[in-house]
């Protein structure tokens, strides 16, 4: 998934359609959450009171990441806008 080249053209409901898409895929797969984020470049999250990274932190730590290169991307359109 390279959805974060400048050159693209991004609609923010066609970009989540396309990561949703992509998630159920690796998922059907057997893929875990902590592949998925991986593969998206999600860093790891922190570990909390020696309890391991669960798939629910990798969820949150996918959407914070998506969250923060979504606003990347409009920044940069409508910085070309300009």
């Amino acid at each position: 998934m390279t959805a974060d080249s400048a050159d693209a053209i991004f609609d923010g409901d066609q970009t989540d359609d396309r990561l949703a898409r992509a998630v159920v895929e690796a998922l059907r797969a057997g893929r875990s959450w902590a592949h998925i984020a991986t593969d998206l470049g999600v860093p790891p999250p922190a570990v909390r009171d020696r309890l391991g990274v669960t798939d629910r932190d990798w969820q949150e730590a996918i959407v914070a990441h998506e969250n923060a290169r979504a606003a990347r991307l409009d920044d940069l359109s409508r910085s070309r806008l300009s």
